[in-house]
């Protein structure tokens, strides 16, 4: 059912905008991951302040405002999975935000990839289904398109160890079968 609806109309019945009010001043950029360790740290490292919290049925993310390197970005603590993550982002869109830097941690198939690599996705296989609301069905998605290069240059210049490659994405981390992996492996996914 989910591969065969696929609606194109951006206008829901409930939207973000329903919900939420445009937040003035709010960072054009923010950047979140999912280790609560990690944005602890990024918190500890940064002057910050709460600009506001959103929620989701059961849980509630408080929305920062970091002051780094003469710019303010907003931070938050990314909820795990990609139909909470969604929409917690929806919402940043609605408060202002128009880029997002998004990053966590994987599990590795390709045993070459050094364990504190950067992986930088071009291709994502799609085994989650929140995607299919987003985007028409396909097995695979461009990702980083048109940030890539940026990325990678970015990496090399400050001899930062990445890869890059294909990644497969799913909610099912405890349903991630033998199979399931060896036929992502042999799709070409590096993670």
């Amino acid at each position: 059912m989910i591969l065969e609806e696929f609606d194109q109309s951006r206008k829901a019945i409930i939207n973000p905008e329903d919900l939420n009010e445009s937040i003035e001043g709010f960072p054009e950029t923010a950047v979140s991951c999912f280790a609560r360790e990690t944005f602890a740290r990024m918190l500890a490292d940064f002057e910050h302040e709460l600009i506001t919290t959103t929620s989701m049925a059961n849980i509630e993310i408080h929305i920062y405002r970091i002051f780094a390197d003469g710019r303010e970005l907003a931070l938050f603590n990314a909820p795990v999975g990609a139909s909470a993550c969604i929409a917690i982002l929806e919402d940043l869109i609605a408060f202002g935000m128009k880029k997002l830097v998004l990053f966590g941690t994987c599990g590795i198939l390709d045993e070459e990839i050094k364990e504190t690599s950067i992986i930088v996705p071009q291709m994502a296989i799609r085994d989650e289904g929140t995607s299919y609301h987003y985007l028409p069905a396909s097995d695979e998605i461009e990702v980083n398109v048109g940030l890539q290069d940026f990325l990678i240059s970015f990496l090399d210049e400050n001899g930062i160890s990445h890869s890059v490659g294909k990644v497969w994405t799913t909610d099912g981390i405890y349903r991630e079968t033998a199979e399931k992996l060896y036929k992502r492996k042999k799709a070409g996914a590096i993670c």
